[in-house]
């Protein structure tokens, strides 16, 4: 992954010593560098505690708290569940390691190398990533080709572009973007659970509506213009086709995305509730007896 001209100078003396006492296997970090070495060991540790969590869930968790649930009620919960760890991880990593990149200079903006915070939080959201896609791919009811590109091509291109130094600030960006992931997860853990006609579900909703657009869709046009305007002068030409050719793809995705989540929070709140649909239903009914009964 690491490129010529691409050596370490973002990762201090102390960090590589951190990463010397950590690490398992120490022959890869001379094998591949630190920040290699840095980006993998978050890679690894992430996918670990995604099993973990795994088999917290189904082993003492989903026996106590939905032991009434259908079998595909509980695969959706469990995929849920454990998707809660990195949304509510890596996107505030992925936040501090923007602030230390050089945005504001167009030079180098698009070739800035990683701090160790950067490589954690590519580390972790790709580790969550491998786990999800074996998770999706042993379960059908949440196999999806859409998804399942998505995260192969993450897996693939994030830890390229990191440790190429390659458009550092958009793959950040878009780890910063999961955090919407809580929203959709609590989501579904309300609707299996039995609440989709409570008022959490409606606020939780609305709110992961309003935080999709915030978050994913109003900072597109930025990024775009610094996608544009930012120098490639240390691109090759390989580099600069696979930015370009796989860059503008979680953007399409977020606007179909936003496009299906809005229309269905509009769907559900144009659909009265259940309450007053069972008023209505008695309004008629005794309406209908009291017509009757004038006949008699």
């Amino acid at each position: 992954f690491v490129g010529a001209g691409c050596a370490q100078p973002s990762v201090p003396g102390g960090a590589r010593a951190g990463v010397g006492m950590l690490l398992p296997l120490p022959y890869i970090q001379e094998t591949l560098g630190d920040e290699a070495t840095i980006l993998f060991q978050s890679f690894s540790w992430s996918f670990a505690a995604s099993c973990v969590l795994l088999v917290l869930w189904r082993g003492l968790i989903a026996p106590v708290v939905a032991a009434n649930r259908s079998a595909d009620d509980l695969v959706f919960l469990t995929n849920s569940v454990v998707s809660l760890f990195p949304a509510l991880t890596a996107p505030f990593l992925a936040v501090q390691a923007l602030w230390e990149l050089p945005i504001s200079d167009h030079a180098t903006a698009l070739a800035a190398a990683p701090t160790p915070l950067a490589l954690r939080a590519v580390g972790l959201s790709c580790g969550y990533m491998a786990y999800d896609t074996v998770f999706c791919l042993a379960h059908k009811q949440v196999r999806h080709p859409l998804l399942l590109g998505h995260h192969l091509l993450s897996i693939l291109f994030f830890p390229y572009a990191t440790l190429r130094h390659r458009a550092l600030l958009v793959v950040l960006f878009f780890v910063c973007t999961e955090v919407t992931n809580i929203g959709q997860h609590v989501r579904i853990i309300l609707l299996k659970l039995g609440h989709e006609r409570s008022r959490l579900y409606l606020v939780n909703g609305v709110a992961w509506a309003v935080s999709f657009f915030v978050v994913r869709i109003l900072p597109s046009p930025y990024l775009f213009y610094k996608m544009a305007d930012c120098s490639y002068a240390a691109f090759s030409r390989a580099d600069f086709v696979v930015a370009w050719a796989t860059m503008p793809i979680p953007f399409v995705l977020n606007s179909f995305w936003f496009y299906l989540l809005a229309s269905g929070v509009l769907r559900f709140l144009r659909t009265p509730p259940i309450d007053a649909l069972l008023s209505s239903e008695n309004q008629q009914q005794q309406q209908q007896q009291g017509r009757a009964a004038k006949r008699r």
